[in-house]
């Protein structure tokens, strides 16, 4: 008796709690308690990393071009830098930090917000003052003579400054480059490096007498993380200045896919002497609620904030955190009430996860399965070796490895792009599965070993719809404190010692007896 009510008492205790911080959230920061309440904003958090050495350091970061809405949230004031938003001598806007002694790593954070549909950040640009002029890239010997003969190769077919930029990007994106294009694409690889390309095709512009500049910014996705800057073209075509992406030349980027950090052709970024090896990388993320709610609430005591005191950076990887649970509790309610057999408790959950990031759920089931299944074929080769248990594992992780990657060139040269995200799945997980599978169809049979690893699929296929429904994405990462009550839940199924729902068939023999 005193067991049970200390376990009402657990079970109340932790229901109470998380409902009444989300009710508390919802009444007093107005944060709403279903999704698609407000439209959602895209917010865009670049992160300066660098290692300070213990002298007087500033920081420069550019800021965007195109008027959006300002959220400095996080900023290195609390770090004991001072902050300022300044123009530079080309009157862009850029962001300062400043301190006089810092010394190891150090981070700043400075964030924009917008609307989902995208703002209009890679339009036509009309130039400030006189027209441009092409910028001499200064280009000698057998260099020149090499971007010489590039040029006059592309003026020859082009007029317009539209088409030179078309033919100059068409010939250092050929798969068969010249011997002109394949010289100076080593070079400049060699110094610039994933920005050689860019630089190039920029300097070739400017050699043809189209002015171009380069130009920052990042693609929209949530799933990315964190980022390291893209690189796009900006050419001036007489009028306008017009910026394109070098991947696909023929269109300006969507602004439903990428956002144009900056443009101008400055630097990115600049950090004094007292900083070295730094690096600005961006993250992505839809905010489901209002920006100036989300502000409060990251204001806010340690226990209602939570997470969202944290950069956007890490708060993505919560996104994905805070499913697992989710995850578990349909494993236990599928395994503890329903009656399905797993191999485990996290492989299914995992599996899940692995879904979430793929287009198609059953591309992803198809591949799981085909890897299973010649990893188990090559396990019961192995059994014949009499190898001990560990390296036989370690064995199956190498097989694993190389299935993986067979699988995804074997995608890629048939058109099959979803074979690539094989890596996603859980490599430990998969030589594991294939580990335990082979013993219970050693030891139970082949039927015991069928069946527990198609309710593991099953299992992960209903975690993995529960967890890609999007109110209860909304609740698990905006009300967390409700995983208090998934866990009572749990706790309360854990005590159950009834029927389960498959036994009930299994009996039901009995009971017309």
């Amino acid at each position: 008796m005193a067991a049970r009510l200390k376990l009402i008492f657990i079970v109340l205790f932790l229901t109470l709690l998380g409902g009444g911080v989300a009710a508390y959230k919802h009444v007093r920061y107005g944060i709403p308690l279903l999704a698609g309440d407000k439209p959602s904003e895209w917010l865009v958090e670049a992160k300066v990393t660098f290692v300070a050495v213990g002298q007087p350091v500033t920081a420069k970061l550019a800021l965007p071009t195109a008027k959006v809405g300002q959220d400095t949230g996080i900023d290195a004031r609390s770090a004991g830098y001072s902050f300022v938003v300044d123009t530079d001598a080309n009157k862009e806007r850029v962001a300062i930090w400043s301190a006089d002694s810092k010394e190891e790593n150090q981070a700043l954070y400075y964030r924009v917000r917008f609307p989902a549909s995208g703002v209009e950040s890679a339009g036509p640009l009309a130039p400030e003052g006189e027209a441009p002029e092409p910028v001499d890239p200064g280009l000698t010997g057998t260099l020149r003579d090499a971007g010489i003969s590039v040029v006059r190769r592309v003026k020859e077919l082009s007029s317009s400054p539209d088409t030179v930029f078309f033919g100059i990007f068409r010939e250092i994106t050929a798969i068969e480059a010249s011997q002109e294009v394949a010289l100076l694409k080593n070079e400049y690889e060699r110094q610039a490096g994933p920005r050689g390309v860019v630089q190039l095709g920029i300097d070739l512009l400017n050699m043809a007498g189209v002015p171009a500049r380069v130009a920052y910014g990042l693609r929209l996705e949530e799933v990315r993380g964190a980022q390291d800057p893209a690189y796009f073209v900006e050419y001036f075509d007489g009028v306008y200045w017009k910026i394109r992406n070098p991947d696909d030349p023929t269109t300006a980027p969507s602004q439903r896919e990428f956002f144009i950090w900056n443009r101008g052709g400055d630097a990115l970024l600049e950090v004094s002497d007292g900083g070295e090896n730094s690096k600005v990388v961006f993250t992505s993320a839809r905010v489901e609620i209002p920006l100036e709610r989300l502000t409060d609430l990251r204001d806010s005591g340690i226990l209602v904030a939570t997470i969202f005191g944290l950069p956007a950076s890490e708060q993505q990887i919560f996104k994905f955190v805070v499913l697992i649970p989710i995850g578990a509790f349909v494993v236990v309610l599928l395994r503890n009430i329903v009656g399905l057999a797993t191999l485990g408790t996290f492989m299914p959950v995992l599996i899940a996860l692995s879904l979430l990031e793929m287009t198609n759920v059953w591309d992803g089931l198809i591949m799981f399965v085909v890897i299973i299944a010649a990893g188990l074929w090559f396990r019961f080769l192995l059994s014949r070796l009499n190898l001990l248990v560990v390296p036989r594992v370690a064995a199956c992780v190498v097989i694993v490895t190389l299935l993986m990657m067979l699988l995804s060139v074997v995608s890629f040269h048939l058109g099959m792009r979803e074979g690539l995200k094989i890596t996603l799945f859980p490599m430990i997980i998969l030589a594991w599965t294939i580990e335990r599978m082979s013993l219970i169809w050693e030891e139970e049979g082949k039927r015991s070993a069928m069946l527990q690893v198609g309710g593991s699929l099953l299992v992960a296929v209903v975690a993995f719809f529960f967890m890609k429904e999007r109110q209860i994405r909304y609740w698990a990462f905006y009300f967390p404190e409700l995983l208090l009550v998934l866990l009572a839940g749990i706790i309360l199924i854990g005590r159950y010692t009834g029927y389960r729902l498959s036994e009930l068939m299994r009996f039901k023999n009995f009971q017309s007896a």
